[in-house]
């Protein structure tokens, strides 16, 4: 009776696994078939190390500043190093003499020849007279910044260590001593640049082209 049986169980059960090659009318299920798989290999080139022109100074974007060709060229860290302002070197007072040279002499030039008396014979006078007064106007900015930045007997703010490590001396101009060193020699620097250009254009009438 078991073997009687045994035949049917197994032609139902391959007919239940039969697929119709054939859809059964509109609502018949497509003919499935197996398709061989596709691999596709592409070879990618890896991607070249670029360089960047501007990225952040030392390498580290939370210090706020770029470094740039023109900021990281030798040159211009040569000039920088080289003006009054940076040079910790040398004392406050002859820092700001030799600003307040530089400022007076190119100041005389420009209030003479743009001045209101530029068309009349005391246009030199009325120039050096003009630089003079600005100067005094910036030595008083520079001591009001000084009362407002730093405090009497304080030790200077300036960074004591260099970008490699090395240890330095805090720059004295960043306190409020050296502060109005700086400002006193800036005044006495621009007054002496002042005279010195009027001497030059209008009491040795020396042949300059622009007068």
């Amino acid at each position: 009776m078991a073997t009687a049986y045994a035949p049917m169980a197994s032609q139902v059960m391959k007919s239940s696994l039969v697929v119709h090659s054939r859809p059964r009318g509109l609502s018949g299920a497509a003919a499935l078939t197996r398709r061989p798989g596709r691999f596709t290999v592409k070879a990618i080139q890896p991607e070249k190390a670029t360089y960047q022109v501007v990225q952040p100074i030392n390498g580290d974007p939370f210090i706020g500043s770029l470094e740039t060709p023109v900021t990281s060229s030798p040159l211009v860290a040569w000039y920088l190093s080289n003006l009054p302002a940076y040079r910790t070197a040398v004392s406050p007072l002859l820092r700001g003499v030799e600003v307040g040279l530089a400022h007076g002499y190119l100041l005389v030039g420009p209030f003479a020849l743009t001045g209101p008396l530029r068309s009349t014979p005391v246009h030199g006078q009325a120039g050096a007279l003009g630089a003079a007064g600005l100067v005094a106007i910036l030595s008083v900015c520079l001591t009001m910044y000084g009362v407002a930045s730093f405090n009497e007997g304080d030790p200077s703010t300036a960074p004591s260590l260099t970008l490699t490590g090395r240890k330095k001396e805090a720059d004295k101009l960043q306190t409020s001593d050296g502060w109005a060193k700086f400002t006193g020699g800036f005044f006495f620097g621009g007054i002496s640049g002042v005279l010195w250009a009027y001497f030059l254009l209008y009491v040795l009438d020396l042949p300059y082209f622009f007068k």
